[in-house]
């Protein structure tokens, strides 16, 4: 037996330790090695006294391998003031002799051991094998998948898009109606020709094939009803990926979020002067509350909010009772203003204005009332037709109406916006060219917009790199000048560089079209003899920096592929809707389209410039 006072082993302990071949049988001489004495010595020789403290321990609990903690509770006052003085841990000290000492983890738990000995224990814990990226991806895929509730998965399709087997359940569609006569089949007879694993992902989701395809009406067109339902692939080609249309739900958050960004910049000149209430404070706030409409007549005559008073109409008897003065008018603007005015009166501790306004409200599902009548609409004058795209959709809100006359709006009061749209489009334009095309040289759009005014752009020529779609909306007016689409140019490259001696290149915002005008540079040098000097050659191509809608802050005018001037533009993506202009266009996008695939880089970009949103999509 072990005398647990001892400091050395008991004569048959260290017989046995000797049989098991531990690397010292005569573990108790390292108390003499060590010195003995007080700590003070040299560091090995104190940390030895400390080892030897520890093998005390584990002989005393018959070489049982013990946790790092108990091994701390039984060490001696000695033994701690020598871990103190060297600034060591007690497992630090272990780690530093391993030919006296093993380690394991066992269930989160450290035990050591003696070296030689055998392992006394429980068995130690399985080293952890990290995952794969495909084991990851499985993973995050079977979370989605299963135990969806019926159709649950329609309001998940996101995140559904994003499970490999749906993407391989949607090609394997696209190849079947591929190969049908002009990629059309009934609905009836894909289920029959469907392998296993779509079948198997149909079942998990617990959606029907014209469920999932209808979440993706832009690759598959669904026609007629029940067994007679057909189903169109709408490419010629097979796509690598394929992206569900938004929900109405998402096209308003993403409305939402442009709103409180508009209201924000509109609304900084204001300073502290004017304080702000979000609707759901308005709404949930248990004081009394009076609600102050700051809109014109005309604006009135739609709907108010229940119970609101006319800011024309208010008494010094009205502000009296409220615990809470709420000022309201289209998004937060003249509420604002009128707020600043009320800052320095006797009432002005308890004057808010509503963030975001009557677009806000709406979004939140607020009340509004006809005032002639007290009748529960659904109908709001939005002050000026630009700031419709801020409420929230049919789906959502309600009927927005604008006034037919521009006077509405004061002049210059969404100016101090716009020019927060406008810093915040050179920042992404810069950022852009940082990025993906450096070695690109730009020409700013005044610079542009003066050269076409007067009249210095022989020889030059204008590169549209948007989309189809986009350019049939309009594209940038530029009297005199040839403006080509890209993909023209890219087939007929040696011709038109001999024909103009300047490509200038624009698109959105200047990120697709740099990308297009570097790899125009790079077919050119690298196999036509217009080559030449690739430093002559980068400064006969330039790239419009911040693209259209930098051309539209300065001034510069759009026409509609007819040659007639248009107030229209197509933002390419939601995205980008917040960096145009806010007074004097109509953006035309369908917001319920999936974002491209080209752009979620560029949106990335935006995100990183401070300009985050509520998805990609945004």
């Amino acid at each position: 037996p072990t005398c647990t006072m001892c400091a050395a082993p008991s004569p048959r302990n260290r017989e046995a330790l000797g049989r098991m071949g531990t690397p010292r049988a005569d573990l108790f001489t390292l108390r003499d090695e060590a010195g003995g004495g007080d700590a003070g010595g040299s560091r090995e020789q104190d940390l030895m006294s400390v080892v030897a403290e520890i093998l005390r321990a584990l002989e005393t609990s018959s070489y049982r391998p013990l946790p790092i903690t108990d091994v701390g509770q039984v060490l001696s006052m000695r033994a701690h003031m020598i871990l103190l003085q060297h600034a060591i841990g007690l497992l630090g000290v272990i780690d530093m002799h391993p030919r006296f000492f093993v380690v394991k983890d066992v269930g989160g738990c450290k035990l050591v051991s003696a070296a030689g000995v055998p392992w006394l224990g429980p068995p130690p814990d399985a080293p952890a094998v990290e995952a794969t990226p495909s084991q990851r991806r499985e993973a995050a895929s079977a979370s989605i998948t299963q135990g969806l509730l019926r159709g649950k998965a329609l309001d998940m399709m996101n995140e559904l898009a994003e499970v490999p087997a749906t993407q391989d359940a949607l090609q394997e569609i696209a190849i079947l109606l591929l190969a049908a006569p002009d990629r059309t089949l009934l609905i009836s007879s894909l289920g029959s020709a469907f392998t296993t694993a779509t079948k198997e992902l149909l079942r998990q989701v617990k959606l029907r094939v014209a469920q999932l395809l209808k979440a993706f009406p832009s690759d598959f067109q669904l026609v007629g009803s029940g067994p007679a339902t057909a189903v169109r692939y709408v490419h010629t080609e097979l796509k690598d990926r394929f992206f569900p249309r938004p929900s109405n739900a998402e096209v308003n958050q993403g409305r939402y979020c442009r709103l409180l960004k508009l209201s924000a910049d509109a609304t900084e000149r204001f300073g502290g002067q004017a304080r702000s209430i979000s609707v759901r404070e308005a709404q949930t706030n248990n004081v009394s509350v009076l609600f102050i409409d700051c809109r014109t007549v005309e604006e009135m005559s739609v709907s108010v909010v229940p119970g609101s008073v006319p800011a024309a109409q208010l008494t010094e008897a009205d502000m009296a009772s409220p615990r809470l003065v709420v000022a309201y008018c289209c998004i937060g603007l003249q509420s604002a203003a009128w707020c600043q005015a009320q800052a320095d009166g006797l009432w002005g501790y308890k004057v808010r204005f509503l963030a975001g306004g009557l677009a806000s409200w709406m979004h939140h599902r607020g009340e509004l009332v006809k005032p002639a009548t007290k009748q529960r609409v659904q109908e709001v004058h939005c002050w000026v037709r630009e700031l419709a795209q801020f409420f929230p959709s049919d789906g959502s809100g309600g009927a927005v109406r604008w006034s037919s006359s521009r006077q509405t709006a004061p002049h210059g009061m969404l100016q101090h916006a716009t020019d927060l749209r406008l810093a915040r489009l050179s920042k992404l334009a810069w950022e852009v060219r940082l990025r993906f095309w450096p070695d690109v040289f730009c020409i700013e759009a005044p610079e542009l917009l003066s050269r076409i005014r007067a009249g210095a752009m022989h020889r030059h020529l204008l590169v549209d790199c948007r989309t189809e779609e986009e350019r049939g909306v309009s594209t940038i007016d530029a009297p005199g000048c040839v403006i080509v689409p890209g993909k023209d140019v890219e087939a007929r490259a040696e011709e038109y560089f001999r024909g103009f001696d300047v490509v200038i290149t624009f698109c959105t915002v200047g990120g697709r079209s740099g990308i297009y005008n570097n790899q125009l540079f790079n077919q050119i040098a690298g196999s036509s003899p217009l080559g030449g000097d690739p430093g002559h050659l980068r400064r006969r191509m330039l790239n419009v920096a911040g693209g259209i809608a930098a051309w539209l802050h300065h001034g510069g005018g759009l026409v509609d592929p007819s040659g007639q001037a248009t107030r229209c533009v197509h933002p390419w993506v939601r995205a980008f809707m917040d960096l145009f202009p806010i007074e004097g266009l109509e953006l035309v996008v369908d917001e319920a389209q999936p974002v491209p695939q080209d752009a979620v880089s560029l949106i990335a970009v935006k995100a990183a410039c401070g300009e985050r949103d509520a998805d990609v999509g945004v």
